[in-house]
């Protein structure tokens, strides 16, 4: 070793803390690990968690989170109309995915080779065919609410009477994101009228108060605003989905993790105090010694960040985790944490360290 009057070359020192790391054999094994699993814990728990967040979000917006429903306002015990033309207009709405109207017929209807089964039939418009996501057809269509399908044995695509009319083919459509009450019924597209009972419109969570405030004056009749309501006054379980992700139990595991493995590291240096001191006794500064610990830990961290990521991205994946979530956060889990990690072990190394006979007095 060099000489107590020479300061050690820093090429040096970086090079005893990485020959330190490599020929620590049990201890650098257990450091590895820890690192290793501690990050793959944290990230594979908390992409399971976020894809769970999103799998339940995307339920809700598909039963009809963003979905409004518009009704005329209430007047002397009687619920005005809209106006249909303006329902329709409000597609080319910023904002808007999708607006029809709908009138219910006030004769119950009934397909003519079911004469006895009645069931409700509305008026809607065409706009309703790509709302409920049905292909454009080539011809006359019905659309068949899944309820009546499954009451009546229809299967889509099946030709259909009803009550006289002209022979439709009839689609079965998932009526559902538009209310309980359209169960059961059968939606037949039509011209507009002068008149609508409803208006449906698609929006999202950017446009959805906007496009609220919208609907209730442009489908406001003789004067009086339209009545909007949401598809879905709330979720399931109450959940915020808007702050779901930022309120997550799991979003700060990674600075309890980074502290874990600091604390770890902490004890490896306090039971190799001895072995420190010895570079202490041969002139090894506190800088030095500052940087040939950081350079043990980060040939360590290096190869324990790279096992422990490989090893959450796939136990997220195998425990059911979304492959994008799997990845951007078992890297949001476990770089921070290493980070925090070593900006630990930096000042640890930082303390003031005695030498071989300071060792010695102190027994």
């Amino acid at each position: 070793m060099s000489r107590p009057d020479r300061p050690w070359p820093t090429r040096l020192v970086v090079r005893e803390g990485v020959v330190t790391a490599l020929v620590g054999r049990w201890t650098s094994l257990l450091v590895v690990l820890a690192i290793a699993w501690t990050c793959a814990a944290v990230g594979a728990a908390d992409a399971v968690g976020v894809s769970e967040t999103a799998r339940r979000e995307r339920a809700w917006i598909d039963a009809g989170a963003y979905v409004l429903r518009v009704q005329g306002a209430v007047r002397a015990d009687v619920r005005l109309p809209l106006p249909p033309t303006a329902c329709e207009r409000l597609a080319a709405v910023d904002g808007v995915h999708g607006a029809f109207w709908a009138l219910r017929r006030p004769a119950a209807g009934a397909f003519e080779h079911l004469p006895g089964g009645r069931f409700s039939v509305l008026e809607v418009s065409p706009g309703a065919l790509p709302f409920l996501g049905i292909p454009t057809p080539e011809g006359p269509v019905a659309l068949v609410s899944d309820g009546l399908a499954r009451r009546t044995g229809l299967t889509d695509g099946s030709p259909l009477r009803v009550d006289g009319s002209d022979t439709m083919h009839g689609r079965v459509a998932p009526v559902a994101v538009l209310g309980d009450d359209f169960d059961g019924a059968l939606l037949v597209p039509s011209v507009a009228l002068g008149r609508a009972d409803m208006c449906f419109i698609r929006t999202d969570a950017g446009h959805v108060a906007a496009v609220s405030a919208l609907a209730a004056s442009a489908l406001g009749w003789d004067g009086s605003d339209a009545i909007v309501s949401p598809r879905l006054f709330d979720n399931e379980f109450t959940v915020d989905f808007s702050r779901a992700h930022e309120q997550r139990d799991l979003r700060w595991a990674w600075a309890a993790a980074g502290l874990v493995l600091a604390l770890l590291w902490a004890l490896v240096q306090w039971f190799r105090r001895s072995h420190t001191a010895v570079y202490a006794t041969f002139g090894l500064t506190a800088a030095g010694r500052c940087v040939l610990q950081v350079s043990e830990w980060c040939a360590l961290a290096a190869a324990g960040l790279a096992w422990g990521w490989s090893l959450g991205v796939v136990g997220a994946l195998a425990l059911g985790a979304e492959a994008r979530f799997a990845v951007s956060q078992v890297t949001a889990q476990a770089l921070p944490a290493v980070l925090l990690a070593t900006a630990m072990v930096v000042l640890l190394a930082a303390r003031p360290t005695g030498t071989l006979l300071d060792q010695l007095k102190d027994r």
